[in-house]
């Protein structure tokens, strides 16, 4: 794999599911969730993910943290697969584990600026992304926030970065999520390299606050 120029963290945006039915529905058992479409999900804003033995949740993209003299550290959006098994995370990995449903997620190439590139699933049905997460507050409000599992990417990905989601396969979301059975990474099958597509997206999406669909994904907005 030839060198990659990172022009953001990886994972930092994603699209979120549409609706309610984009969730698989042996979740369905708790309260339906109200949530707005978001296809620009960035750091802090709220999304329905799957928290083992709690159903669906809204939760916020970053787990924020103190560092010492309680000054606050950069929420935490990523963790390597690499390192689950060390230190914090043997905890997260054993107790508090979730997946986040979502459209795709984005990644960036230096093409003369910063050009946006989707990456998503062929058949149209959401990734399913393994994640941790804890309680955090944020502003005052304090409720389960996650982060994104990563791992050496796939060769459709790793042209853009050399990290990618934990996506799982359709059959490993409730192993996954069962926190009473014994696991191993890298027993998990992640989703197959022939499930992705990727497509470029309007550099309108660059801007956080850009949550139009027809200006970020033009293509999508009009099927």
């Amino acid at each position: 794999m030839g060198s990659v120029r990172h022009l953001t963290p990886m994972c930092n945006r994603f699209r979120s599911i549409k609706e309610w039915s984009d969730i698989p529905r042996r979740f369905h058992s708790g309260p339906r969730l109200n949530f707005e479409f978001n296809p620009n999900v960035a750091p802090t804003e709220l999304v329905p993910i799957l928290v083992a033995g709690q159903s669906v949740v809204l939760a916020r993209f970053g787990i924020n943290r103190l560092g010492s003299g309680d000054k606050p550290h950069p929420p935490l959006l990523n963790v390597r697969t690499d390192g689950m098994r060390r230190g914090q995370f043997r905890k997260h990995l054993k107790e508090r584990r979730c997946v986040i449903p979502c459209g795709g997620f984005y990644e960036w190439r230096d093409e003369g600026g910063k050009q946006p590139y989707y990456f998503s699933r062929k058949d149209g049905k959401p990734l399913m992304l393994a994640g941790i997460w804890e309680i955090a507050e944020y502003k005052g409000d304090s409720r389960i926030a996650f982060a994104i599992l990563t791992d050496e990417p796939n060769e459709l990905v790793a042209s853009y970065h050399d990290r990618m989601p934990f996506a799982l396969a359709d059959d490993k979301v409730d192993a996954w999520l069962d926190l009473a059975k014994e696991f191993a990474l890298d027993e998990y099958l992640l989703l197959d390299l022939q499930q992705f597509t990727v497509r470029p997206m309007d550099r309108a999406m660059n801007n956080v606050r850009q949550k139009n669909l027809a200006a970020i994904d033009p293509e999508a907005a009009a099927a």
